[in-house]
């Protein structure tokens, strides 16, 4: 297959609506893809799951909370508060009182959080450099910008579904 092939081929459907489909379906393989070889990468030390949260946290920065965390990862809160006790038990991170509401505990990486942060990157940059030997600096800067867009647009609009009844304006 070439690299400009559209491989999505429905007589039914416009070309602007073949490339959609074909965008999205790109977006979903890459997903699985990059998601498989992190989490091989990674190993049982730091579970995807738990660098993602990480990630989060270091790129946002602190004091969040689980229900924040369970909003922007679209999860259970559940399953939020289990990984965010699994990171605060190996010492990454910290929960601490919230001066303004007694309910709500805030969430903060500890110095061991970062450098499990660090050590994960390590373990990453081998494989990013791979992935991407071949491309320019010019071809990533080029890719980054489309793809920031698409991503700030389905951040803004996580509830907006067309069909299901479901749209938050929030």
């Amino acid at each position: 297959m070439s690299e400009s092939e559209n491989t999505f081929h429905d007589e039914s459907l416009s070309r602007r609506q073949q490339l959609q489909w074909e965008l999205l379906t790109s977006l979903g393989i890459i997903s699985q893809l990059s998601t498989e070889r992190a989490r091989v990468v990674l190993g049982d030390d730091l579970p995807l799951p738990l660098f993602t949260i990480l990630n989060h946290m270091i790129r946002l920065g602190d004091g969040t909370t689980v229900t924040d965390l369970a909003r922007a990862f679209q999860s259970p809160q559940p399953g939020m508060s289990k990984s965010v006790q699994k990171l605060i038990g190996k010492g990454y991170m910290s929960a601490k009182d919230d001066a303004d509401d007694a309910r709500r505990k805030l969430l903060f990486l500890t110095e061991s959080g970062r450098a499990a942060h660090r050590r994960a990157l390590g373990k990453l940059g081998p494989d990013a450099n791979f992935i991407f030997d071949d491309w320019t600096t010019e071809e990533m800067a080029a890719l980054q910008k489309p793809l920031f867009r698409l991503r700030r647009w389905l951040d803004t609009h996580r509830g907006d579904l067309p069909g299901s009844g479901e749209v938050d304006k929030t």
